[in-house]
C-alpha cells in the first residue's frame, strides 16, 4: 500500500532523493520557469535535456543526475500535447511515477505539480483519479514468490509537491487512496488461484471486511438455505464441486439514504466448464471468472469507507463449476427462484444460471430501483469489443447514458449493444420455459443478456459483460497486466452521479 501526502514547498527549497517534474510539449514556459527556479540546485537541467534529445511525449522521461546532495536526481516526465491532455493520459503520467521510482529504487519520490498545469476535469474528479493511479501502478501480488531482487523493492510513499494546492486536496487524496486500494483489492481477489480463493474463502473475505465497516449488514445464504428458498439454478452449477455454494448479500445502508440500488456480481471462483468441459489451453485463466463478484465487493468496501449516502445492496453468488459424478448434466432441467424452468443444455453457460437466481432474489426481497449486474459472461463479447471496453445491455436509455458517461470519466469504457425483443425467441426452451444457450448461432452476448432479463420484472436493469476487460486488457503504466479491477472506478463515478437524481 502506497501512501500519498502533500507538500507545498517551492521547487528551490525541495530536498529529496528524486524529484519528478511533468512537462507538456506546447508549454516551454513551464520548463523555462522550472529551470530558472532550480538554477541553484540543477544549473545544467536545460542543457542536459537538450543533450539527451528529450521530447515531452506522453510517459517519455529523462533522469538528470545533479551535483546536489540534497537533490541528487531529477526526472523530467513528458505529458504530451496540452490539447490532447485528458483524464486517461493523466492517469498514465501519475502511474509512470511508480515505474521511474522502481527503476531508480527510490521509495519516496516527490512529484511536482502547480497551478499552471491544466486539469482535464474538475479537481474533485481529477485528483482522486490520478492519486488512485499511483496505488494501482504499485500493486503487486508477492505472497506466492520467494523474496528476490526483482520484488524486494517496496515503494512506500509518493509526495505530491503542490505549492498552490486547494484546501480540499487532503480530501481528494484520501478518496484517491481509497479508490486505488479498492481496485487493488478486486485485483488481488482475481489473482488468487482457484485452490486458494474458493467460495468459502470469498465468504471469509466478506466477513472480515464486515467487522471493520459499520455501515454494512451481511447475510450469507449457505447450501441448506439456498435449497430451502429454491435457488436451484445456482445450486445446479455447484453440484459437481466439493466446495459449498453461497449467496452473499452485503448492504451499505446509511441512515440518510433514500434510494436503493442493487449490484450483482458473478462469482465463479473457478470455471472448468463442468461436464461441458473447457479446452485445457488457458483454462488457468478461469480463476478470473469471479471478477464480477470481486469488483462488486470492492465497490461495497469503497462506498462504505467514503460513506456515500445511498443504500446499495450487493448480491454475490459464489460457486465453483467442476465436473464430477454429481455434476449437472447437459439436458437437465431446474426450476429457478422465480419459478421459471431452465433447460441446461451447456454446463459451461453457468454464469447466467447463478445470476438468474441472484437477480430474482434481490429484486423480490429488497425492491431496488435499479439493478446492475457484472459478469465475465461470454467469449462473444471479446469477439465484438476486444479487450478495450465492456458490453452494456439495457433497454433503459437514460440508465445507459448515465453509465456510459461514468465510463468516460473513469476510463472503464462501455459500449451499448441491442436487446431487441426478437432475440428473446432464441432463448425459449423446448421442454422448459428457457434454455441456457441460444437456439441460433451468433449474438452470444446479446442472447445471454436476454436470458438474464427474464429474471428482472420491475426494476430498471443493466447488464455489463466484463469478459474482455476483467483481465488481459492492454497494460498501461497504472494498470499492469493481469486482473484489472475493471468496474470499481466506473461504479464510484456512477453512484456519485446518482446522489443528486
Amino acid at each position: 500500500m502506497v501512501n500519498v501526502r502533500v507538500s507545498q514547498q517551492p521547487l528551490s527549497k525541495l530536498k529529496c532523493g528524486l524529484l519528478i517534474i511533468p512537462v507538456f510539449d506546447e508549454t516551454p514556459r513551464i520548463r523555462e520557469s522550472i529551470a530558472r527556479e532550480m538554477q541553484s540546485q540543477v544549473p545544467n537541467l536545460e542543457t542536459a535535456l537538450q543533450a539527451s534529445h528529450f521530447e515531452p511525449k506522453l510517459e517519455n522521461y529523462r533522469v538528470i543526475p545533479t551535483t546536489s546532495s540534497e537533490l541528487p536526481l531529477v526526472a523530467v516526465l513528458g505529458c504530451g500535447k496540452v490539447d490532447e491532455w485528458d483524464i486517461e493520459k493523466a492517469r498514465c503520467v501519475f502511474g509512470k511515477i511508480v515505474a521511474i521510482a522502481r527503476e531508480l529504487k527510490i521509495d519516496n519520490p516527490v512529484f511536482h505539480w502547480d497551478a499552471s498545469y491544466p486539469l482535464p476535469k474538475e479537481a474533485a474528479i481529477f485528483f482522486p483519479e490520478v492519486i488512485s493511479a499511483i496505488s494501482t501502478a504499485a500493486f503487486q501480488v508477492k505472497e506466492f514468490k520467494k523474496e528476490n531482487e526483482d520484488n524486494s523493492f517496496q515503494l512506500t510513499q509518493v509526495i505530491l509537491n503542490y505549492p498552490e494546492a486547494p484546501g480540499e486536496i487532503a480530501q481528494y487524496i484520501d478518496e484517491g487512496i481509497k479508490l486505488g486500494n479498492a481496485i487493488n483489492f478486486a485485483r488481488y481477489l482475481g489473482e488468487l488461484p482457484g485452490n486458494v480463493l474458493t467460495p468459502e474463502r470469498f465468504v471469509k473475505e466478506i466477513v472480515e471486511l464486515d467487522g471493520s465497516l459499520p455501515s454494512w449488514k451481511v447475510e450469507i445464504l449457505d447450501k441448506n438455505t439456498l435449497e430451502e428458498k429454491g435457488l436451484n439454478a445456482l445450486l445446479a452449477v455447484a453440484r459437481g464441486s466439493q466446495h459449498q455454494p453461497f449467496l452473499a448479500i452485503v448492504q451499505h445502508h446509511p441512515p440518510q439514504a433514500k434510494r436503493t440500488i442493487a449490484l450483482v456480481g458473478k462469482g465463479v471462483t473457478f470455471d472448468s466448464g463442468g461436464i461441458s468441459i473447457k479446452p485445457s489451453k488457458s483454462m488457468d485463466e478461469m480463476k478470473y471468472d469471479m471478477s464480477g463478484a470481486g469488483l462488486v465487493l470492492a465497490t461495497m468496501k469503497l462506498i462504505a469507507e467514503l460513506q456515500l449516502p445511498i443504500h446499495v445492496v450487493a448480491a454475490m453468488p459464489l460457486v465453483e463449476n467442476m465436473p464430477s459424478g454429481n455434476a449437472t448434466r447437459p439436458g437437465d432441467i431446474v426450476t429457478a427462484y422465480n419459478g421459471k424452468t431452465i433447460e441446461i443444455l451447456n454446463t459451461d453457460a453457468e454464469g447466467r444460471l447463478i445470476l438468474a437466481d441472484a437477480l430474482a432474489y434481490v429484486e423480490k426481497n429488497y425492491s431496488p430501483e435499479i439493478i446492475i449486474d457484472f459478469a465475465t459472461l461470454t467469449g462473444a463479447i471479446i469477439v465484438a469489443l476486444g479487450h478495450l471496453a465492456a458490453g452494456l445491455f439495457t433497454d433503459d436509455d437514460e440508465l445507459a447514458e448515465s453509465l456510459i458517461e461514468a465510463g468516460k470519466i473513469s476510463g472503464d469504457r462501455l459500449w451499448q449493444l441491442p436487446v431487441f425483443e426478437d432475440y428473446r425467441e432464441y432463448m425459449k426452451g423446448k421442454l422448459g420455459d428457457l434454455r441456457n444457450i441460444s437456439s441460433k448461432p451468433g449474438a452470444g452476448s446479446i442472447t445471454a443478456a436476454m436470458f438474464l432479463k427474464e429474471f428482472v420484472e420491475k426494476a430498471r436493469w443493466a447488464h455489463i459483460d466484463i469478459a474482455g476487460t476483467a483481465w488481459d486488457m492492454p497494460p498501461k503504466s497504472y494498470r499492469p497486466e493481469g486482473a484489472t479491477g475493471f468496474g470499481v472506478r466506473l461504479m464510484l463515478e456512477w453512484l456519485k452521479s446518482q446522489l443528486n437524481t
